[in-house]
Parts: C-alpha cells; sequence; structure tokens
C-alpha cells in the first residue's frame, strides 16, 4: 500500500492559509479576482463576433491584444465597467483560444469584499483541523472548504461575472 501525499499538511494551517482559502472563495463566486488592480496575460476563446465578454467587470487598460496573433490594440474599443472589448472593424477570432489579451483589470480597494474575506479567513482559521464531516442525528457538518453565507453572497453579488455561466 503507497502513501498518498496529502494535498495540504493540516499541521500548517497558518493565517496565510485561511486567507488564500478565502479569496479563492470569494474569486470562484465572483469568477474574477475583483481587487486589487492587476495586469494579467489572458487567452480567451473568440467570439467571432464585433464583441467579446471578458471575465472582467472593471478593465482600466488593454496593454496588448493579439486576435489570431495579430495585434489589434489600436482597433479595440473597452467597455470599461462592463468587461466587453469592441472591435473598430473586423470579427473577433472564431478560434478557441484565438485572442490573447493583456490587461489591467479590478478595483483599487472594495471594502465590503475585504470584509467578506477578513470574515471568511477568520471563520476558516477557527474550524477544528482535520474535520471532514461530522454528523450527529440528523445534522451534519461539513468542513474543508469555506462556504459563504447568505449575506456574504449578497455582498458579493454586484461584483459576480454573470456571463458564461
Amino acid at each position: 500500500m503507497t502513501d498518498i501525499p496529502a494535498i495540504v499538511d493540516l499541521g500548517a494551517r497558518d493565517a496565510q492559509f485561511w486567507l488564500d482559502a478565502a479569496n479563492a472563495s470569494v474569486r470562484d463566486f465572483c469568477g474574477w479576482h475583483v481587487a486589487p488592480v492587476i495586469t494579467q496575460t489572458l487567452r480567451i476563446d473568440g467570439s467571432g463576433s464585433r464583441t467579446l465578454l471578458l471575465p472582467s467587470q472593471r478593465v482600466v487598460r488593454v496593454v496588448r491584444c493579439l486576435n489570431d496573433g495579430v495585434d489589434i490594440t489600436d482597433q479595440i474599443h473597452v467597455s470599461e465597467r462592463n468587461g466587453i472589448l469592441e472591435r473598430s472593424s473586423g470579427l473577433w477570432s472564431a478560434r478557441l483560444g484565438g485572442v490573447q489579451l493583456v490587461l489591467e483589470h479590478g478595483h483599487v480597494s472594495v471594502p465590503g469584499v475585504a470584509g467578506v474575506i477578513s470574515a471568511l479567513a477568520s471563520r476558516g482559521a477557527s474550524m477544528p483541523a482535520g474535520v471532514v464531516q461530522q454528523s450527529v442525528g440528523p445534522a451534519s457538518v461539513r468542513y474543508g472548504t469555506i462556504p459563504l453565507l447568505a449575506e456574504e453572497k449578497t455582498t458579493l453579488e454586484p461584483y459576480r461575472l454573470t456571463w458564461g455561466s
């Protein structure tokens, strides 16, 4: 019998672990990183139309844009608040992964989102180490991820991507 390596060493769970887990929970729910502003390189499936939806709700700047390998950075218009790119002429690639972008996107600061991340990390750190599922009668508690509470989802909803889902 071979030992299966643990994905996470339960004894090594520290504040950074829970902060990373909380950030991942928020990112997974929202569909993008939300904050801070980062420069990111993306490869996106082409739409074959004049518009292209990006995995972002706040595009600060498109640094570079390649459509089927051709630089068209100076031929696009950006909807900063909606994460939409439009070609001034021609169509986007129809190929999977046909569009490559380097963009700056995200919010500088979002106190509500930061509060959710802080609450998630705190809640995660207070979970008993090693408990995956515990049942007592009809009640069951599952650990291993940090679930979002309904009010946290409400706080995050304005930042959630609704396209492509």
